[in-house]
C-alpha cells in the first residue's frame, strides 16, 4: 500500500485548481507522497492541470464520485491508503465524509452533509428544532399533468405557504433555476419549464423579505468559529443573482453570533462552511442554505488575500487534525477584519461579446483593486439568470474603509463590455 493525499472533485473550478491543489501538495505527509485526484471527469482535470509544474506529484483516477463505495473500491484497487481525504464540492461532502471515516481519518458527519445539501431535508430539520418558520413543500413532476396544463393539478398542501413564494430545485446550485412566483399561474409555468428538461423535485417556500448576509466559519470538529460575513445585494426578483457583496457590514457584525449559534445547533462542524441568512425587517433570522465548503465566485481568493493567514492552507490543516486552538496560537483570532467589497458585472443580454476589458491588479488610494474577466471577446452568452451570467468581477480590499467604494465605483464605470445581438 502507498500513502497519498486524496482530493475528490466533480467540476473543474478555480478554487480547486489554484487554491486547494497547491495547498494539498504543500501539506502532504511526505515529500515523495502523491496527491491523488479522484474525479468523474478525468480529461477536464488533466486539461486544467497541464500548464501547472506539478510533474509526478499528482495522479488522476476516474470513478463515480457520487458513490462512496466506488471511491473506496478505486483506492483499494490501486493499493492507496489515504492520509487525508478532502473535497470542496458541496455535492460530494457526504460521499467524502463516508470515505474519510472508512479510512479512520478526520471527517464530517455524513448525515449532516446529506441534510445540508438537500434544501427540503435541511428545512425539515430546522423546523423540528424550532429554527424555521417559513412554510415549505416539496413538489414532484408526478404532481403535475403536463399534458393538460391544468392549474388545479398543482396543489399546495401546506396552509403555511402563501404567495408570493420562491421555487427552486431541491438540490440546486447557487441561484440556478431559482424564481419568485407571484401566483399559481407563475408557479405552474415555472414547474412546466423546469420539468421539461429535468425531473428533479422542486422546493417551494414562502418568500421572506429582508437583507441577505453570509457567515463564513471554520471548525476543527469540536469548536466552530466565525471568520466574518458578506452583506449581499441581489438582482430584483423574480431572479436572485448576486451583484455585490460587502465584508463585515454593521448588519453582519450585529447578527454574527446569533447566526453562529444556529449553525452550532444543527451540527455544522469540521472544516470550512459558507452559510446564507435573511435578516427580516423585524430582526428575525431566516437560514436560507448551508454550503459545507468554502465560499465561491472569487470570494475565496479575496479571503485568502485579506486574511492574516493562508485561507486554503488553513482549511486543509483542519482536515489534518490541527485544532482551532493551535491555529489561534499561530495566527491569533481567525476573524478577518480587513474591509472589502466584490462587485459582479452581469451580462445585460444574450449575444456575442465584441468588446471586453482587460484584467488588472493595482493599488489605488491605499486600496488593492483587482479586475478578473470571466468571459472573453467573441464568446457567446445565453442568459441563465444565475452566476453563469457573470462577465467579470471587481474586488477591492483595504485597511481603510472609506476609500473602497470610491475606487470600486470608478472602476465599474470605466469597464466597457459590448455585445452583438
Amino acid at each position: 500500500m502507498s500513502y497519498a493525499t486524496v482530493l475528490i472533485t466533480h467540476v473543474v473550478n478555480d478554487a480547486v485548481i489554484e487554491g486547494f491543489i497547491p495547498a494539498l501538495l504543500k501539506f502532504r505527509h511526505a515529500p515523495d507522497s502523491q496527491l491523488i485526484i479522484i474525479t468523474d471527469d478525468k480529461d477536464a482535470h488533466m486539461d486544467a492541470l497541464i500548464a501547472m509544474p506539478l510533474g509526478a506529484q499528482i495522479s488522476i483516477l476516474e470513478c463515480d464520485v457520487f458513490n462512496p463505495l466506488a471511491i473506496i473500491d478505486t483506492l483499494n484497487n490501486h493499493h492507496i491508503l489515504p492520509n487525508l481525504v478532502f473535497s470542496n464540492s458541496d455535492h460530494l461532502q457526504a460521499a467524502t465524509a463516508i470515505v474519510a471515516d472508512f479510512f479512520h481519518l478526520p471527517s464530517k458527519d455524513w448525515r449532516h452533509c446529506l441534510v445540508f445539501k438537500d434544501k427540503y431535508l435541511m428545512r425539515t430539520q430546522l423546523q423540528s428544532a424550532h429554527l424555521y418558520q417559513a412554510g415549505y413543500q416539496l413538489l414532484n413532476a408526478k404532481d403535475l399533468y403536463l399534458d393538460t396544463c391544468a392549474i388545479d393539478n398543482l396543489t399546495i398542501n401546506n396552509p403555511a405557504i402563501s404567495f408570493p413564494l420562491v421555487a427552486k430545485p431541491k438540490q440546486g446550485v447557487a441561484s440556478m433555476d431559482v424564481q419568485l412566483c407571484m401566483d399559481k399561474d407563475e408557479l405552474l409555468s415555472y414547474c412546466q419549464d423546469f420539468w421539461q428538461s429535468k425531473t428533479l423535485p422542486i422546493l417551494v417556500e414562502s418568500y421572506v423579505a429582508g437583507r441577505l448576509m453570509t457567515l463564513e466559519t471554520l471548525s476543527d470538529g469540536e469548536r466552530l468559529v466565525a471568520v466574518g460575513g458578506f452583506e449581499v445585494t441581489l438582482t430584483e426578483p423574480p431572479h436572485f443573482v448576486e451583484l455585490d457583496a460587502v465584508w463585515n457590514t454593521p448588519l453582519c457584525v450585529q447578527y454574527r453570533e446569533r447566526c453562529l449559534a444556529i449553525l452550532q445547533d444543527i451540527g455544522v462542524g469540521l472544516g470550512v462552511c459558507h452559510s446564507e441568512f435573511i435578516i427580516t425587517p423585524t430582526g428575525a433570522i431566516h437560514l436560507v442554505e448551508i454550503n459545507y465548503r468554502s465560499i465561491g465566485d472569487g470570494r475565496e481568493f479575496l479571503l485568502d488575500d485579506m486574511a492574516h493567514y493562508p485561507w486554503f492552507d488553513t482549511i486543509i490543516r483542519l482536515h489534518q487534525g490541527v485544532s482551532i486552538a493551535e491555529l489561534e496560537t499561530e495566527y491569533g483570532a481567525l476573524a478577518i477584519s480587513t474591509h472589502a467589497r466584490i462587485h459582479y458585472i452581469v451580462a445585460p443580454q444574450s449575444g456575442t461579446i465584441c468588446t471586453a476589458p482587460s484584467p488588472f491588479n493595482k493599488q489605488m488610494q491605499q486600496t488593492t483593486l483587482i479586475h478578473q474577466p470571466l468571459k472573453q471577446q467573441h464568446q457567446t452568452i445565453h442568459l441563465t439568470h444565475s452566476n453563469k451570467d457573470y462577465l467579470s468581477r471587481l474586488l477591492a480590499y483595504s485597511d481603510c474603509e472609506n476609500t473602497i467604494n470610491d475606487v470600486l465605483n470608478d472602476a465599474i464605470a470605466s469597464l466597457q463590455w459590448q455585445f452583438d445581438a
